[in-house]
C-alpha cells in the first residue's frame, strides 16, 4: 500500500499538472431567469458543472465568469418551480436564457418544497446538493447527514445510525419521507429509518423546533426527503445508480423509470443492497452484514386547479448484530470494555447468523389538491404505514418444535393511519400563511417470548395556524399550534397474568416568531424563538427488556412527564459567487428532558449479561455554534471549511449531560476543471470531555481525524448524463472509536474503503 505522503505528493501532482495545463479559461455566460409568464425570477440558482454555483440578481440576471472551454451541464431551479437542464459547447462566450415553469399547477412533489420556504422561512434550513447527495449513496441516511454542520448520527455498529440534530435525535426528529411523517420503532437509537435513501432527489433539514407545521415530535427539527418532480412531458426517462465499497464488500444497485402521458404521470423504483461482515483498521466485525431490497412506485394527475397522486413504497432490510457484543457474564462484560480487540473470529462473510433483526415497513400515501380562484389552495394528504420488526437471538429457547425455534424472540408491528388538512391562503396585502389540522391514529402489536415493551393504541390531534409578513427587505413570522395526544398501554401483571391497561393524556400548545431581514443581495439575518413540547414515547415510559441491536437492557419510567423547550437561533448568511459563509447560534433549554441513563451496574440473566440504562428526567441546557465558510480562490480551487459544536448542561446535576456530540471540524480542499473534479478532505473529531464523572461503562475514546479523497467526472454521451465518483473513506486506515456508537464499548470504527459510484441519467 503506498505511504500518506506519496498518496498525498500525486494528488497534488494531479492538481497542478491540471491547473498548469495550458487551457483557456477566462470565458463567460451570462443570461436571464424567467417565468412563462416572462416575470423576472431573482433569488433562482444556476449551477454549472463541478459545483459552481451563482444566484440570479433582482432584474432575474446572472453571469458565471472563469469558465473553461469544454463541455457543460447548466441547471437553474427555484424553490418554487420545476428545475431545467441544458447541455452546451464551451468555445467562448454563451448567452444563455432559462425559461422555468412557476409552481402554481405543479404537484405535490415540488409543492413540499415551497411551502417549506413560506412556513419555515426563519428557521436555519440546511441540506444537500445534487453532486454531495450523489456522493453519499451507499451510506446509511445518518451518515449521509454528517457532511451538514450541526448534524451527526447516532450508531449501534456500522449499519444502525440516525441522524442527530444538535445534539437530539430519535423522537425529537422527525424524517418527513415524501412529505409523510415517517413512523416506525423510531424512538430507539438501535433502529434506523427505514427509508431507501436513493428514492431521495432533494434532502434538507431545518434545524431548530419545527413543531409548529409538523407536530411536537419535531423539537430538535426536521429531515425532508423529497423525490425530484415527475416529468410533465410523453418522454420515458430515468436513471441506474451502480455502488460498490470495499469494506463489507458492498455492492448496491437502484433504478427508476419515469414517464407522463394523456395528464398521467408515473415513476417506478427499486433498490438491491448486499454488504458482509465490515472490518476496521485491524479486524473484521462477525456478523455485520447487511441485506436490503426495496421498491416502490408513483402514479399522479393534474389539470389547471385540481390533482392527485398516489404513491407505494416498500423497504425491506436484514442487518446482523456484531457477535462480540454478546457477552455471558459480568467478568466477561468488564474484559470486553477493556479489550482492545475483541475475541470474536475475524473474517469475511455475507452469511448473516442470529443475531439480527429484519424489518418490513410499507407505506401508502394518497394526496390531493385543489386550487381557488382566489389563489388560495386546500390539499388533503392521507397515510398508511406498517412497520414490522423482527429480532432473532442468539440464545434459542428451550424446545423441540421448529416452527418455535425458527421465530423471532421479540416481534413488534406498529400500524399509523395520518390525515392532514392544509390550506395555502393566498398572498393578499404582504401577508401570506398556512393553516391546518392533523390526525394520527397508531396501534401496536408486540409479540414474542420475551418482554419488551406492551400493546398500546395511541390516538393525537392537532390544529395549528403560520402566518407571514413581507415587505421589503423584512420577513416577519408566527406560528400557533395545539396539539392531544391519547396513550393506551396494555400490560400484564407478572404474578397474576391478568391484563389491565394505562391510559395517559397530554396536551399542551406550541408557539413561535420569527423575523429574517435581507440586508443585501447577498446578506441576510434570520432570528427565531419559541417554545415547543413533546410527550414521553412508549419505550421511554414501559420499556422492560433487553434491546438486542443495541446489546443493552433497558428499563423505562411510568411517571415520566412531557419535555418542555424553549429555544431561540440566530443565522447569518452571506453568499456571493466566490463566497458562500453562515452562522447558526441556538441555545435550546428543555425542562423535563428524558433520557437514558447508565445505571453503572449490569444486569445478568439467562441469556447473558448487558450493561442496563434506566429512563430518567432533567432539567437541561443546549447550547452550540454551526458554521461553514466555501471559498473560491484561483479560479478552480475551493476551501471549504465546517465546524458543529454543542454545549450540554444537565441543570439537575450541575455537570455535563452525557452522550453530546463531541466538537468536529470539517475541512476540505477541492479542485474543479471541465466536467471533473478532485478534493481531500480531513475531518477532525475531539474527544468528548465534557462528561460526568463515573456516568458510563466505559469513558470516551480519544479523538480521531480522518483523512478521505475523492475524484469524480461528469460525462455527456447525446442526452444521456453519466455521473463517476471514486471515494477512500480513512484514507490511512486509522484506528479509532466514535463516542457516539453505542458499539464502541466492544469494537473499532470501520476502518479504509474504497468506494465507486456510478449513475447513469437518461
Amino acid at each position: 500500500m503506498i505511504s500518506l505522503r506519496t498518496g498525498v505528493q500525486i494528488l497534488l501532482l494531479i492538481l497542478f499538472s491540471q491547473y498548469l495545463y495550458g487551457q483557456q479559461c477566462n470565458y463567460f455566460i451570462t443570461g436571464k431567469v424567467t417565468g412563462k409568464t416572462g416575470l423576472e425570477l431573482p433569488g433562482a440558482r444556476i449551477s454549472i458543472t463541478g459545483n459552481k454555483q451563482t444566484i440570479a440578481d433582482k432584474n432575474g440576471g446572472y453571469t458565471i465568469n472563469n469558465i473553461c472551454a469544454g463541455d457543460y451541464i447548466i441547471s437553474c431551479a427555484i424553490d418554487s418551480g420545476l428545475p431545467v437542464s441544458k447541455t452546451v459547447k464551451v468555445e467562448g462566450n454563451i448567452q444563455l436564457n432559462f425559461v422555468l415553469q412557476e409552481l402554481s399547477t405543479d404537484l405535490k412533489e415540488v409543492i413540499i418544497s415551497s411551502t417549506r420556504a413560506k412556513e419555515l422561512s426563519t428557521l436555519n434550513t440546511v441540506g444537500l446538493n445534487n453532486k454531495q447527495l450523489f456522493q453519499s449513496t451507499g451510506k446509511t441516511l445518518g451518515e449521509s447527514l454528517k457532511s451538514i454542520p450541526g448534524l451527526n448520527s447516532i450508531q449501534t455498529g456500522p449499519s444502525i445510525s440516525k441522524p442527530v440534530i444538535h445534539g437530539l435525535h430519535s423522537n425529537r426528529v422527525l424524517i418527513l419521507n415524501n412529505g409523510i411523517r415517517q413512523e416506525g420503532q423510531q424512538w430507539g437509537s438501535e433502529h434506523a429509518p427505514e427509508i431507501d435513501p436513493f428514492t431521495a432527489a432533494h434532502v434538507s433539514v431545518v434545524e431548530g423546533a419545527a413543531s409548529i407545521r409538523y407536530g411536537s415530535d419535531a423539537l430538535a427539527g426536521v429531515v425532508i426527503l423529497e423525490p425530484a418532480a415527475l416529468p410533465t412531458d410523453k418522454k420515458i426517462g430515468g436513471d441506474v445508480n451502480l455502488v460498490g465499497a470495499s469494506n463489507g464488500r458492498m455492492g448496491a444497485v437502484s433504478g427508476m423509470l419515469d414517464g407522463a402521458v394523456d395528464g398521467f404521470q408515473w415513476r417506478v423504483q427499486g433498490t438491491l443492497k448486499r454488504a458482509g461482515n465490515f472490518k476496521t483498521a485491524d479486524y473484521y466485525l462477525k456478523n455485520t452484514g447487511v441485506a436490503e431490497d426495496d421498491y416502490s412506485g408513483t402514479l399522479a394527475y393534474h389539470k389547471t386547479n385540481y390533482g392527485f397522486n398516489a404513491f407505494y413504497s416498500r423497504y425491506h432490510s436484514k442487518m446482523g448484530i456484531f457477535d462480540g457484543s454478546h457477552v455471558g457474564n459480568i467478568q466477561d462484560l468488564y474484559a470486553a470494555f477493556i479489550r482492545p480487540k475483541p475475541i470474536t473470529a475475524s473474517y469475511f462473510s455475507y452469511k448473516i447468523d442470529r443475531s439480527y433483526q429484519q424489518v418490513t415497513h410499507d407505506l401508502l400515501k394518497l394526496n390531493s389538491y385543489y386550487q381557488f380562484k382566489n389563489q388560495g389552495k386546500m390539499e388533503i394528504i392521507y397515510a398508511r404505514q406498517t412497520d414490522l420488526r423482527n429480532e432473532y437471538d442468539i440464545d434459542l429457547p428451550y424446545s423441540d418444535d421448529p416452527a418455535v425455534l425458527a421465530a423471532p424472540q421479540i416481534s413488534f408491528k406498529i400500524k399509523t393511519h395520518t390525515l392532514d388538512l392544509l390550506y395555502h391562503q393566498p398572498d393578499k396585502n404582504n401577508f401570506s400563511g398556512t393553516w391546518g389540522m392533523s390526525g394520527i391514529t397508531q396501534g401496536n402489536v408486540f409479540k414474542g417470548i420475551r418482554y419488551l415493551v406492551p400493546n398500546f393504541r395511541n390516538y393525537g390531534a392537532g390544529i395549528y395556524g403560520i402566518e407571514k409578513y413581507t415587505k421589503d427587505k423584512w420577513t416577519l413570522e408566527a406560528g400557533l399550534r395545539y396539539d392531544y395526544r391519547w396513550l393506551r398501554v396494555y400490560r400484564r401483571n407478572d404474578n397474576s397474568l391478568f391484563v389491565y391497561n394505562n391510559t395517559s393524556i397530554y396536551q399542551n400548545v406550541t408557539a413561535s416568531i420569527g423575523a429574517t431581514w435581507q440586508a443585501t443581495e447577498h446578506f441576510s439575518l434570520s432570528a427565531n424563538t419559541g417554545t415547543a413540547w413533546r410527550a414521553p414515547s412508549v419505550n421511554e415510559l414501559y420499556i422492560k427488556g433487553i434491546h438486542l441491536s443495541a446489546a443493552s437492557y433497558e428499563l423505562g419510567d411510568s411517571t415520566l412527564r412531557s419535555e418542555r423547550s424553549f429555544n431561540t437561533s440566530i443565522s447569518f448568511k452571506y453568499n456571493t459567487e466566490k463566497l458562500f459563509a453562515q452562522l447558526n447560534i441556538y441555545d435550546n433549554e428543555i425542562n423535563n428532558f428524558i433520557y437514558a441513563k447508565p445505571s453503572l451496574q449490569p444486569i445478568s440473566l439467562v441469556s447473558g449479561t448487558y450493561p442496563m440504562f434506566t429512563y430518567t428526567q432533567a432539567n437541561v441546557r443546549l447550547r452550540g455554534l454551526d458554521a461553514e465558510a466555501d471559498y473560491t480562490f484561483l479560479k478552480n480551487f475551493t476551501l471549504i471549511s465546517k465546524i458543529s459544536l454543542v454545549r450540554a448542561f444537565n441543570k439537575s446535576i450541575h455537570d455535563y449531560l452525557v452522550f453530546m456530540p463531541a466538537d468536529r471540524f470539517d475541512n476540505a480542499l477541492k479542485y474543479t476543471w471541465l466536467s471533473k473534479y478532485v478534493s481531500i478532505q480531513y475531518v477532525k473529531v475531539s474527544r468528548q470531555t465534557r462528561v460526568p464523572p463515573n456516568s458510563d461503562y466505559v469513558a470516551p475514546p480519544p479523538g480521531y481525524g480522518l483523512l478521505n479523497s475523492s475524484f469524480g467526472m461528469d460525462l455527456l454521451a447525446g442526452k444521456h448524463i453519466l455521473n463517476i465518483d471514486f471515494s477512500v473513506d480513512n484514507l490511512t486506515n486509522i484506528a479509532y472509536r466514535d463516542y457516539l456508537n453505542r458499539f464502541r464499548y466492544y469494537a473499532d470504527d470501520l476502518g479504509i474503503s474504497f468506494v465507486l459510484r456510478t449513475k447513469l441519467t437518461f
